[in-house]
């Protein structure tokens, strides 16, 4: 495993179905999260799937998600609505 891939077959391929990011934003759009959501809705989310990522992705995914500075390849998916909360 590296950075949260593993390889298969010699493949790269996520750890958490299409990456945690891109799955939450579907389970969003499919209502199955509402908006605005938060780190404890993530939490909840890797949770049901059945998916253990660390306290510490779990913490920054969100943040991350929504920085225009955090890295020019990381996919801008998240709005920051205030105290902690996002939207798509």
């Amino acid at each position: 495993m590296l950075f949260g891939f593993v390889f298969e077959g010699g493949r790269c391929m996520a750890k958490h179905g299409r990456g945690l990011n891109i799955e939450f934003v579907c389970a969003v759009n499919a209502g199955e999260v509402q908006e605005p959501f938060n780190t404890e809705d993530v939490r909840e989310f890797a949770k049901i799937k059945g998916w253990k990522p660390s306290e510490k992705y779990i913490s920054v995914l969100l943040p991350n998600g929504s920085s225009e500075s955090h890295s020019p390849t990381y996919q801008k998916l998240f709005v920051s609505v205030g105290n902690g909360m996002y939207i798509l």
